[in-house]
């Protein structure tokens, strides 16, 4: 009997041990098959010279890259990509963060035009690329008329990609807001009422007790923001194409009309893996940030 229970005690502690991985399990393997595979293939790729087939034929080393950096349509999507996170990301992060002040104290109307603020996430990027191009139309749409203007909101290089910037900033206003909203009906309430007491303007208290103790919010909607707009593609693809004459081209879409619409997977890989590195090195700026000017509790 005593060897018996030894035994099912050993079960049970390997069983304890081996528990968590079970359950982290399914996660892992959806990431390995869909997320680090592709990735590792896509590296793997970029070395080698591909056929239109997708077929692996010799290996060609940074001749893919040199290749890509030479195209004056992917330095240009580069910039392009560079302006419209610029401009993107951080007035998208402003506007829920005045929104969220302005909505931190709670009343009997207080869910309904949270809800308004927040519906701008329910929306598909298709849905809204659509309503925002009618909007932008020369003739017909809604803010030429209101500017009494005649704005080729997507046909001029110069605003087309000002144009995509609003529609991103619109679309990320919910999101940010919400996020936002919780954590500054969770700064403490003691704590803005000392600074109440010793004479801090709602300004002060905003700048100087609010926005360190959000910090932590605010710095992983910047990460979030940058990751995702640095890999933009589908306002592009959608409305203007990377058009007009390549004023809104970013990286991925140029990878994607190279792989999808010419078959050229050699540019293409090669254009995946510079974005990563773009995009990478964004992020490993946004954490400099974080050693500075994110504050934990």
């Amino acid at each position: 009997m005593k060897q018996v229970s030894r035994g099912a005690r050993r079960k049970r502690s390997f069983f304890k041990r081996i528990e968590p991985f079970l359950y982290l399990s399914p996660a892992a393997i959806f990431f390995a098959v869909f997320i680090f595979y592709p990735f590792i293939k896509t590296i793997f790729n970029s070395f080698f010279l591909v056929n239109s087939k997708g077929e692996v034929r010799y290996f060609v080393g940074l001749e893919n890259y040199l290749h890509v950096l030479s195209d004056p349509s992917f330095i240009q999507s580069i910039k392009n990509t560079l302006v419209y996170v610029a401009m993107a990301s951080p007035l998208a992060i402003v506007i829920a963060l005045v929104l969220a002040m302005l909505c931190c104290n709670k009343t009997k109307t207080s869910s309904a035009y949270e809800t308004m603020f927040a519906v701008t996430m329910a929306m598909s990027l298709s849905v809204t690329a659509m309503i925002f191009n009618l909007m932008y139309n020369p003739t017909i749409g809604v803010l030429n008329h209101l500017l009494q203007k005649q704005i080729r909101w997507l046909g001029d290089p110069k605003i087309a990609m000002v144009a995509l910037s609003i529609i991103s900033v619109w679309m990320n206003i919910g999101y940010n807001f919400l996020f936002l909203l919780a954590a500054v009906r969770g700064v403490p309430k003691d704590v803005l009422e000392s600074a109440e007491v010793d004479g801090a303007g709602i300004l002060r208290r905003s700048v100087s007790v609010v926005l360190p103790l959000i910090s932590p919010t605010v710095f992983f909607l910047i990460c979030n923001s940058l990751a995702k707009n640095m890999m933009m593609s589908g306002l592009v693809l959608i409305l203007t194409e990377g058009g007009p004459r390549g004023s809104t081209q970013t990286m991925i879409s140029y990878m994607f009309q190279q792989t999808i619409n010419n078959q050229n997977y050699n540019d293409g890989y090669a254009a995946a893996i510079i974005a990563f590195i773009f995009t990478f090195i964004a992020l490993c700026l946004s954490f400099a940030f974080e050693k500075k000017g994110v504050h934990y509790q």
